[in-house]
């Protein structure tokens, strides 16, 4: 097997496999490991099964997990000759530093700021592609079986031991992630399978609707600055299924949801002020424009916003400059693409249209059939409206 594919298995199995032996990590674990690991003699021979070289590897697959890191041309030529001189062990502890430290970045991301943060870090998709070539150049005894390796109860037992997590929420071991994830598995969308995306935390009947959405802002902020950085596609929040039991329900859900975020966000934004059903507009929040597909159970199983089978109201939110970067979306391929989608849509039975519905935001819901009219979910705004009482909590 080569080494790129190594990592890309090894990413996804040692994450499934961390999760199930209760050893996976946060990025505050992580950078306590990354920080002993990087104090470590890494010139000194080691035998295949050294206990520091697993856990090294397991950082660093475990993190590329977390984070959907994919394998890149670090891991092309890194067995190679040139490439046991391009990628020595000697690199090791400044590598492994700098993992820490945008870790650290990302650990100690604001709940919310004007903007988003950024700095000259290095991304995790290069950090972690590279120490991967590091172990590979340099120890390919412990790489002709570096997953056998990886997962054996030594890991797991010192990870737990001196590396354990603390943070109550991981976006990709969050049950919201795990869940979307079985509806990107099986939706008809070309694009979805290869995208990188993370979960929020769910929604608490218990703390109300303005907590739960200061809660998602929360998460919304920290997955933006990660994603423009990282390369992501979007952040899905899971409600319970009542908010969707009804097109118009949706719809409500849908207005009070973006005017909830509108009131905190950190940019202090007004978009919400002037919508209406003319193309052009966008929602912004943190001083970024985004797109939002809605998923409820009012949806029959033939419906493209079905979520699935999954008992649950979902809003998948995009920033735009995620989009921007989409290899189907730029160099004139949009309609292009938009058309491939549509096509495998139709080919199992789940046309839409976007007849009427030019403006971006008219296709964050979709009417029950197809040709329907776009549904106009702004007028469910407060502002819209004399609202009798409160959107209330889900039971």
């Amino acid at each position: 097997m080569n080494i790129m594919k190594q990592f890309v298995l090894g990413r996804r199995l040692v994450g499934g496999w961390a999760l199930e032996q209760g050893a996976t990590l946060d990025d505050a674990a992580a950078i306590r490991l990354a920080e002993a690991l990087a104090e470590r003699d890494w010139l000194s021979p080691r035998a295949a099964d050294d206990l520091d070289l697993s856990l090294l590897s397991f950082l660093v697959l475990e993190t590329a997990h977390r984070y959907y890191v994919q394998a890149d041309k670090a891991l092309k030529t890194c067995q190679s000759e040139e490439g046991r001189t391009l990628y020595p062990a000697a690199m090791l502890p400044e590598r492994l530093a700098d993992l820490a430290a945008t870790l650290r970045f990302y650990d100690e991301v604001p709940a919310m700021a004007p903007s988003l943060p950024a700095n000259g870090l290095a991304s995790l998709q290069s950090l972690t592609n590279t120490l991967f070539a590091v172990i590979a150049a340099q120890f390919p005894e412990h790489m002709a079986e570096v997953h056998a390796q990886v997962m054996r109860a030594e890991v797991a037992e010192a990870v737990r031991a001196g590396f354990a997590r603390t943070a109550a929420h991981v976006p990709v071991y969050s049950p919201t992630h795990l869940e979307f994830m079985g509806a990107v598995d099986k939706t008809r969308c070309i694009f979805a399978p290869s995208g990188k995306y993370w979960g929020a935390r769910d929604y608490d009947p218990a703390r109300g609707f303005d907590a739960n959405v200061r809660q998602f802002g929360e998460d919304l902020f920290r997955f933006m600055t990660v994603a423009r950085k990282e390369k992501f596609k979007g952040l899905a929040f899971r409600l319970p299924a009542s908010f969707s039991r009804s097109v118009e329900r949706l719809a409500e859900t849908t207005a009070t949801l973006l005017e909830g975020l509108n009131r905190i966000d950190p940019a202090g934004s007004r978009c919400l002020e002037r919508v209406d059903d003319k193309p052009g507009w966008k929602f912004e929040w943190a001083g970024e424009t985004m797109f939002l597909t809605a998923f409820g159970v009012c949806y029959p199983e033939d419906h493209p916003r079905n979520p699935y089978g999954f008992d649950y109201t979902y809003f998948f939110f995009q920033p735009d400059f995620v989009l921007r970067n989409h290899p189907g979306l730029i160099d004139g391929k949009e309609e292009i693409s938009r058309q491939r989608i549509l096509a495998s849509f139709r080919k199992d039975g789940m046309d839409y249209d976007n007849a009427g519905k030019e403006a971006e935001h008219a296709r964050y819901l979709r009417p029950m059939a197809a040709d329907g009219p776009a549904v106009a979910w702004w007028e469910y705004l407060p502002a819209r409206q004399v609202v009798e009482e409160p959107l209330p909590a889900a039971v």
